[in-house]
């Protein structure tokens, strides 16, 4: 089945950054894999926690607490080929999933949360530094819209059309953003999605 996304004008660490061994749906706080996308690389000189870049425009990251689903607005949903977003709470916090349109399995979606560790990225590096870099199946520092970010897993399922993404929008906040691409293009190259949600995210904050 064909299904249109738009690329590129277009599109979460377990809290742990742990990830699954076999293809299962993910959620925005518990999230199973990611992969690199298409976005330039940084290596984090001069930021902290084990490399991790600092953040020189902080963004506020209210909304992704209170009401994650309103960080994309209808036009960026348009464009993206989204659903209206659906709302989830756990003891993690709020995640928001959109369902792609033209994917008629409903088997394609992309969930954004704020990340609990409460030092952002430096957090996650750290994590990495601890032993990850021995079990992550990739780890590659990027940046979105001038924002650092790190596609990060401990199991590679970009193959299977599964992506994470870790964005910086402050020193101490991170933001995940998950694909889970089931039909289309994107089920073997699901990065760029990710990419694009992210990017929209971060033009909504902007915006205040």
């Amino acid at each position: 089945m064909n299904r249109r996304l738009v690329l590129p004008g277009l599109v979460l660490a377990a809290l742990a950054l742990a990830g699954c061994s076999t293809k299962t749906d993910g959620t925005a706080n518990p999230v199973a894999s990611g992969g690199p996308g298409t976005s330039s690389s940084t290596n984090g000189d001069g930021g902290s926690g084990n490399g991790a870049p600092k953040v020189s425009s902080p963004l506020d990251p209210a909304k992704l607490k209170s009401d994650p689903c309103s960080v994309l607005s209808a036009s960026q949903r348009s464009s993206l080929g989204v659903e209206d977003g659906t709302s989830r709470t756990t003891s993690a916090g709020s995640s928001c999933a959109w369902v792609y349109k033209d994917d008629e399995t409903r088997s394609s979606r992309v969930d954004v949360a704020a990340d609990p560790n409460t030092d952002g990225l430096a957090g996650i590096y750290d994590l990495y530094a601890k032993g990850g870099k021995d079990q992550y199946e990739y780890w590659e520092p990027t940046e979105v819209s001038g924002y650092p970010a790190v596609y990060a897993a401990t199991k590679d399922f970009r193959s299977q059309g599964q992506c994470k993404l870790l964005v910086g929008v402050t020193d101490s906040q991170a933001v995940q953003v998950f694909t889970q691409i089931g039909a289309g293009p994107g089920a073997t190259d699901p990065c760029p999605y990710a990419l694009k949600t992210a990017e929209a995210m971060i033009q909504t904050l902007k915006e205040g």
